[in-house]
């Protein structure tokens, strides 16, 4: 009796120990909010909890083996899988419903307006930032979503009113990475109107990653931004608009019944569509971008194949007509950039541990013939990579261990041919493998502290980049938080682009050049950051940082150059970075208030000589709220000012407007060149504008499915300020006179609808 006692104690026991904890987050699949509620069941135990506020559940004391998870809440379809609980640790399990309206009486309940800053869903530590698809739509600064002018604000800053990339703590453009589901994309921009490559229908999650290397891209300077696309629903759904700077469509759903789905986007600028056909000095052509992706079960796990591509062929007019005159050259400046990236990745957990799969090519093309001083000049640049990360992912209740191999190759071209005799020639090639290896391990220290150690080890042409990186979290209440950073990091392509130029407004393509070719250096970079970020649970976020960057090894247009890119020669040099910045979120059932402010110090050095880039303004603000008055209206109101501008004067004659509906579209005539004029030594009046934006939407029954259509507008710059986009100095007087930006007009209207 005795014997079967201790026989039955020792069972129990080791029933007890194996057992583990199943966690994760429940999200509307449209929407990327969490939902708050819902109901997360273990059929075969018959128990359930509900989720919290943030979306999140937590099943403890799950016996080891595989059980039924069954997900529901009203208004939208259940959801039931299958999940092999380990005999310890943790087994992290997110589950995406798809709505599935109810028809009920009218009641009125609100949940809290998702803004940036406070997206409940947010998994990434302050200073690093989380942007839902919702929180995009909501940003008070913009009533036509753009992702890219979504994360402005603090240490993030774009150009005013023509985004030519994201420039992070005051690093260019191009030290900058892009990713789609950790893909790297290159040249994501367009012009005339909109800004961001990326149709933010097609995306579920923005994830900014600054503070710290993004695993994935470790080898840049500033940091990644990388898009999480939407997953393919159960049935289909589409979402479109037309405005008077963009068209685009969005369809996803099911493929067969075996687990697999589509997505599918496709998108078109218009920035001549309402310019009147018989003035030269319109900015003309078309924008536009795709992406298509698949995803299906494979080999006990899920596998993606997602491809994008990006596409711009616009032109301007060479020189402006005299006074009372006509054009009597009829040369026309041309642009063009296309990008395209195809990856395919797979996916598994094992247990309490990861294992993931991504091989990838992605090309970039660009193209110019361009009024230079010395005579017309045909610029041709391409940038062909490929490669391939294999990745495992180990965690526990206290630990997470990362190690990564990434093996890519970049081959990257440039050529500048003379239309004459007279005109510029030159020609560079490089063709750069590059191979990573990743270790990364976070652990919890006590209840209150987080630690993350890193380290990458890059090896190319003989040479080996060692890049350590660390962050320390304490979480010193339940609402406050105070992080810690470092890091070292190394870049192997640089551009050509004149980050300086004017022309960027229109041209933006960052021109790569890899690290082995003549005169091109690795790009290294130094990172600390201090961070401090309070939350409560009333719906009010704070966030400040302090930080201080120091680069080397940079490749520098500007000094050797007046044209918009390379003609001949740059120079290599370092650059320093020191700000503060705050941000700031308040959310509630009707309403949602965005702020932000940054003070930086940024300057490029070469030789004796330094300058303050022309993304280096002082001092850098916005505010905005949005406001529902009811269930379907919307109004919006944004604030954007931007102190301690600098600028290089340019001579000859330059027209500019940006885009809007009262001037007809976007102009940009002539060729404008700066010689002979100092670096950023022209400051810039501080800039100011006042937007205001509408919103309204109805509710529709189409073929026994519920559908959304919606008018939209916004009128910009309210109090009429006289902005400055930069000078023209006058050749024959040599006075300066201020090329304005946009006026007092409506921005954009347009119809959005989804079914």
């Amino acid at each position: 009796m005795g014997h079967l006692f201790l026989s039955s104690a020792k069972i129990l026991l080791v029933a007890q120990l194996m057992q583990g904890t199943v966690v994760g987050r429940v999200w509307d699949a449209e929407t990327a909010e969490p939902i708050v509620g819902a109901a997360v069941t273990l059929t075969d135990l018959d128990r359930a909890v509900a989720t919290d506020e943030t979306g999140r559940y937590v099943l403890r004391q799950v016996p080891a083996g595989q059980h039924e998870i069954t997900v529901h809440f009203i208004g939208y379809a259940r959801r039931s899988l299958r999940a092999l609980v380990p005999q310890d640790g943790r087994l992290e399990i997110d589950v995406w419903l798809l709505p599935d309206p109810v028809h009920l009486n009218a009641v009125d309940v609100r949940a809290p307006v998702v803004v940036r800053g406070f997206d409940m869903g947010a998994a990434a530590a302050f200073p690093d930032r989380e942007i839902s698809a919702a929180a995009v739509r909501n940003d008070p600064q913009r009533i036509e979503p753009d992702v890219f002018e979504a994360l402005g604000g603090g240490e993030v800053s774009l150009r005013p009113e023509t985004p030519s990339g994201v420039s992070l703590r005051g690093g260019a453009s191009d030290q900058t990475a892009y990713l789609l589901d950790g893909i790297p994309i290159f040249n994501p921009y367009h012009s005339g109107g909109i800004s961001s490559g990326w149709n933010p229908d097609a995306l579920s999650l923005l994830h900014l990653a600054s503070a710290a290397p993004l695993p994935t891209y470790p080898n840049t300077l500033s940091g990644a931004i990388e898009a999480v696309t939407r997953e393919p629903g159960d049935r289909i759904h589409a979402r479109g608009s037309l405005s008077t700077t963009q068209s685009g469509v969005t369809f996803d759903g099911p493929l067969g019944a075996a687990g697999a789905g589509y997505l599918v986007s496709l998108r078109s600028g218009l920035p001549d569509g309402i310019a009147p056909k018989n003035e030269s000095t319109y900015l003309r052509g078309d924008t536009g971008d795709w992406l298509a992706k698949l995803e299906a079960r494979a080999l006990g796990g899920r596998v993606q194949l997602l491809g994008y591509g990006n596409e711009n062929d616009l032109n301007t007019a060479a020189a402006l007509a005299p006074d009372g005159g006509a054009i009597q050259n009829l040369r026309r400046n041309t642009f063009e950039w296309i990008s395209q990236s195809l990856g395919v990745q797979w996916k598994r957990v094992f247990s309490t541990t990861s294992v993931r799969a991504l091989g990838w090519r992605a090309v970039t093309d660009a193209g110019s013939v361009w009024a230079a001083q010395t005579g017309p000049v045909d610029m041709t640049a391409a940038r062909r990579d490929k490669g391939l990360l294999v990745a495992v992912q180990h965690y526990s209740t206290r630990t997470t261990t990362l190690g990564e191999l990434r093996v890519e190759e970049s081959r990257t071209s440039y050529r500048i041919l003379p239309d004459s005799t007279a005109g510029p020639a030159w020609a560079l090639r490089a063709n750069t493998p590059v191979a990573t290896a990743v270790a990364r391990h976070g652990r919890a220290i006590g209840k209150r502290v987080e630690l993350n150690v890193g380290a990458t080890l890059a090896a190319t042409g003989g040479s080996r980049y060692v890049g350590p990186n660390a962050q320390l979290v304490w979480n010193a209440s339940d609402q406050v938080k105070l992080a810690g950073s470092c890091s070292r990091t190394h870049q192997f392509a640089q551009s050509f682009r004149n980050a300086e130029s004017v022309v960027g407004n229109v041209f933006p393509v960052d021109i790569y050049m890899g690290a082995g070719a003549s005169g091109i250096p690795v790009g290294r970079g130094r990172l600390g950051v201090l961070s401090a970020s309070y939350r409560s649970r009333a719906g009010l976020r704070l966030g400040v940082q302090a930080y201080e960057r120091r680069s080397d090894g940079l490749l520098l247009v500007a000094p050797r150059e007046g044209e918009p890119f390379v003609t001949g020669g740059f120079v290599v040099g370092s650059g320093t970075s020191r700000g503060v910045s705050a941000d700031a979120a308040l959310t509630a059932k009707r309403c949602g208030i965005v702020a932000s402010y940054g003070m930086q110090h940024v300057r490029l050095a070469y030789g004796n000589s330094s300058y303050v880039p022309e993304s280096g303004a002082t001092h850098l603000a916005q505010c905005g709220a949005i406001v529902f008055p009811s269930a379907t209206a919307s109004v919006r109101l944004g604030v954007t000012a931007a102190m301690g501008r600098r600028a290089t004067a340019i001579a000859g004659g330059f027209e500019w407007e940006a885009n809007n509906i009262l001037d007809k579209g976007s102009e940009f005539g002539g060729s404008p060149y700066y010689g002979g004029e100092s670096l950023g030594g022209t400051a810039l009046p501080t800039y100011f504008r006042l937007d205001l934006g509408v919103r309204k939407q109805w509710r529709v029954g189409v073929g026994g499915r519920d559908a959304t259509v919606a008018l939209f507008g916004s009128a910009t710059n309210l109090l009429g300020r006289k902005n400055v986009l930069t000078y023209a100095r006058d050749p024959s007087s040599g006075k300066l006179a201020g090329i304005e930006m946009r006026p007092l007009a409506p921005l954009v209207v347009g119809l959005e609808w989804t079914f």
